[in-house]
């Protein structure tokens, strides 16, 4: 919270993808009633819970449908644990979005670039856990990639030589 004033409060966001609790310049202000008449949830009094995102780039020669399932689906096994707690540490906090279609599922979005496509997978971690979570999707997902390629995972690190 940056300023607190009678009619409305400032808060300044923190937390992007460069690092952990490090300031993202945005700043959000509402006017007081909307937290009193409780529109919104403090997310500092339960799990924490974030949106995160990871970019991968798929060449134009890939078979970009079977691999952004394929990705997809990692994506979704890794976090479809922590997506289904949010949605009740969300539901429990507010009792008003029960007739509300909402979900925590992991989700990609696709945009074309110069070499292919980048896909774009947003899922829901713990803040916690933001660079766990990350760092065990970048290795399968870089190690999914390889698979395509037919290079093994200790190749690409560049541990064994290639035949």
């Amino acid at each position: 919270v940056t300023e607190l004033v009678l009619f409305s409060t400032t808060l300044l966001e923190t937390g992007d993808t460069i690092g952990k609790g490090q300031l993202t310049g945005r700043r959000v202000t509402f006017v007081n009633s909307y937290a009193i008449r409780g529109k919104y949830f403090n997310f500092s009094t339960s799990g924490q819970w974030t949106w995160d995102e990871i970019v991968v780039s798929i060449p134009a020669t890939a078979n970009m449908r079977d691999l952004t399932e394929r990705i997809h689906t990692v994506v979704t096994a890794e976090t479809q644990e922590n997506a289904r707690l949010a949605e009740q540490d969300w539901k429990r906090g507010r009792k008003d979005l029960s007739g509300v279609p909402f979900s925590a599922e992991a989700v990609l979005s696709l945009r074309p670039s110069a070499a292919g496509i980048e896909v774009e997978a947003r899922y829901m971690t713990r803040a916690s856990e933001r660079f766990e979570v990350r760092n065990r999707l970048n290795q399968k997902l870089i190690e999914l990639l390889h698979e395509q390629t037919g290079e093994t995972a200790a190749e690409a690190r560049g541990a064994v030589e290639p035949h």
